[in-house]
């Protein structure tokens, strides 16, 4: 139990971290267990992450935080919000790709190792959940 605490106060050190960096500020931040996503940014402000994210490279965790925080700014995925990304994360779409391949359970894989193997004509394009393919 002692682990699980711990894994849960460093993601929120990086919380804090990230949204000094990025100035905007989580009114809470959760940290629970999720099947289908890294982290989630509600309309009230409310920061969640998975539980398992600790479990994964720092570069990821950064990628996932950075994303949801930004959304307390742009709640979509539009030019500005990618040039934010760039700007803070230069990498970030390598970790995006990752981060799109379906979760299951407790089965945590280490989405970053997966982008470096993954083609780089499967890396370059970028999918919104609608579908639309964006220029990357």
């Amino acid at each position: 139990m002692r682990t699980r605490d711990n894994g849960r106060a460093q993601l929120c050190e990086k919380v804090l971290f990230w949204s000094k960096r990025l100035r905007v500020e989580a009114r809470i931040i959760r940290v629970q267990r999720m099947t289908q996503k890294w982290g989630s940014c509600s309309t009230t402000g409310t920061i969640t992450l998975a539980e398992d994210l600790i479990e994964q490279e720092p570069g990821f965790q950064d990628f996932v935080i950075a994303h949801e925080l930004l959304h307390l700014r742009l709640p979509t995925h539009g030019r500005l919000f990618r040039a934010l990304m760039s700007l803070h994360l230069p990498n970030w779409r390598t970790f995006d790709v990752a981060r799109q391949r379906p979760r299951s359970g407790n089965n945590s894989t280490n989405p970053a190792r997966e982008a470096e193997q993954m083609p780089r004509s499967v890396i370059r394009p970028v999918t919104s959940r609608a579908g639309v393919t964006s220029k990357a």
